[in-house]
């Protein structure tokens, strides 16, 4: 039995809301959306007139991204797709919005990965800058262009002496006591690479030269770094370390200009390190470093300004209500009988996938957090709570419904995955379509995964729920299904066509996802997403036979 960690909370599944709680309360000029997740500066409103940046990414990175319309996503799958549908949903709303994907880590550099570069803490960097520019009053493009010029100069490289572990949960992955992980992100996956542990000189020689060499850096050049405690090493070893970065880099002839060391973004109690480096040349250098020791408000940063409550209390912004938003009903409508049986399908999905919950963990735990079950449970729990109230007469309007569902309950990678599929499914289902028929669910269907694809940066054969999902959808589309029959035999299909490309994920190799940066011998069985498109796509196909026979 895995051993459990240790820590100060209460109940794992409430310790994040406590925590934003605790922020707050130490913070008075901070404001917390408590249904949302989201912190606010209370003096937003002071800067309307100027760009506005918006950062996050989930919990256990803490301080990082406490609280900031130019958005920042940091290169992980998960925060690509929540991000992804938050930029879509303000560019549905009419408002000018541009998003900047980060990514600078280079352990990775040179291998086979379609999904770029991870986000690390580098991206403080880029935060420190761009917060800057602001105060200055700079516009939307050059802001965004000095990012991307940023994001071309910098490089970090993350070790860890111990694995994180989730509250309620064990060590995400085992590494003996005499051992070091080198080249890991900070979600708790392994690294690519485990050595016998070297000393503070060796080690950081190793992360220089990766640093080094993806920022071709020579005697003479300065740079800016930055060393991340990544939240369980000591100050002891964290300032040893920075002495020893700076020493190494004045050895090579590179100036040290500016030298940083905190935990800025940790992964819970993970002892380790993540160093930055940060090239400073050129016309830019001095607008950088003016940018750099600008005055900042940051609660991140101890006795802040944030830390005395304002002479006059300000008003919260009420929260919303504690369930998925209602959408107005739109689009093509389907007759009594119709909505009985769309009805019938979502309880039978819910119940399958309920059933399946276990299944779907276990295979998530080689690769993952073990949560996929779990996750896709919350979703399903959530139609059944609401399926007497859901408007399963405007199939367009349900689909939209469905995606708030996904979005308010799942979270992470397959909650902004299900969101944004069931969003565009929806939006394309009401676009110009009088009925609802098997031929204009086939069209919908090709787009909304389609138009989810272009956020997930995953392709067929990289090992994701789309290896299942894609073949489905194009089989189903394929049979230009226009009556039930047709339909009933396009579904068919499409079933077997997600059970042989789930089946075809057990051979693959992972290129998206968190699972890109684990060890391929750890994985042996079928992709947990892809099993869970076959779950649910059953589910629907046998429903549907049992109505129409």
């Amino acid at each position: 039995m895995q051993k459990m960690s240790k820590k100060l909370i209460n109940l794992p599944e409430n310790c994040v809301d406590e925590m934003l709680d605790g922020v707050v309360k130490a913070h008075p000029g901070l404001s917390l959306h408590a249904n949302y997740r989201v912190i606010l500066t209370k003096q937003w409103a002071d800067t309307k007139k100027k760009v506005a940046l918006l950062s996050g990414g989930g919990s256990g990175h803490e301080p990082f991204a406490a609280a900031g319309t130019l958005v920042f996503i940091p290169n992980y799958t998960g925060d690509c797709l929540n991000f992804g549908l938050a930029v879509e949903w303000a560019k549905s709303e009419g408002l000018k919005v541009e998003s900047i994907v980060l990514g600078e880590d280079c352990a990775l550099l040179g291998q086979d990965s379609s999904v770029g570069r991870r986000g690390m803490c580098g991206m403080v960097f880029i935060f420190k800058i761009a917060g800057a520019m602001v105060e200055e009053g700079k516009s939307l493009t050059d802001i965004a262009q000095t990012v991307r010029m940023v994001l071309r100069v910098l490089a970090s490289y993350g070790v860890s002496l111990s694995a994180c572990s989730l509250p309620g949960s064990g060590p995400l992955f085992k590494i003996g006591t005499d051992e070091m992980e080198l080249g890991l992100g900070v979600h708790g996956e392994a690294g690519i690479k485990r050595v016998k542990i070297r000393t503070a000189t060796e080690t950081v020689k190793i992360i220089l030269e990766a640093i080094i060499g993806t920022l071709k850096l020579k005697s003479g050049d300065e740079v800016v770094v930055l060393i991340n405690n990544l939240g369980g090493t000591s100050q002891l070893e964290q300032w040893l370390v920075t002495g020893e970065v700076h020493k190494q880099f004045t050895t090579l002839g590179i100036a040290v200009l500016r030298i940083y060391a905190a935990c800025i973004m940790t992964s819970l109690e993970m002892a380790g390190i993540q160093v930055s480096a940060l090239k400073i040349s050129g016309a830019h250098k001095e607008d950088w470093l003016n940018y750099l020791d600008a005055e900042t408000k940051a609660c991140a940063w101890c006795g802040s300004p944030m830390s005395i409550p304002p002479e006059e209390p300000l008003k919260d912004t009420p929260p919303p209500e504690n369930h998925p938003e209602e959408h107005k009903l739109e689009g093509p409508t389907i007759n009594a009988a119709g909505s009985e049986i769309l009805r019938r399908c979502l309880e039978a999905v819910a119940l399958s996938v309920i059933s399946n919950e276990g299944h779907l963990n276990e295979l998530d735990s080689a690769c993952g957090d073990g949560d996929t079950g779990t996750t896709l449970r919350r979703m399903a729990d959530g139609i059944l709570l609401q399926l007497g109230t859901l408007p399963v007469s405007h199939p367009s309007t349900l689909l939209k419904q469905l995606s708030s569902i996904a979005e308010m309950t799942m979270g992470g990678t397959s909650g902004a995955l299900y969101s944004l599929m069931l969003t565009m499914t929806g939006t394309a289902l009401g676009a110009k379509v009088k009925a609802v028929t098997a031929r204009t669910w086939a069209v919908a269907w090709i787009a909304g995964t389609a138009g989810t694809l272009r956020y997930s940066q995953a392709k067929l054969g990289d090992r994701s729920m789309f290896d299942a999902l894609l073949p489905a959808c194009m089989k189903f589309e394929s049979y230009k299904p226009s009556t039930v029959e047709e339909g009933l035999r396009a579904l068919e299909a499409a079933v077997v066509a997600a059970e042989e490309g789930c089946e075809k994920t057990r051979y693959m190799k992972a290129r998206v996802g968190r699972a890109t940066y684990v060890d391929a011998t750890h994985v042996t069985d079928v992709d947990a997403g892809a099993y869970g498109v076959t779950v649910w796509l059953k589910a629907v196909f046998n429903e549907l036979k049992t109505c129409f026979q």
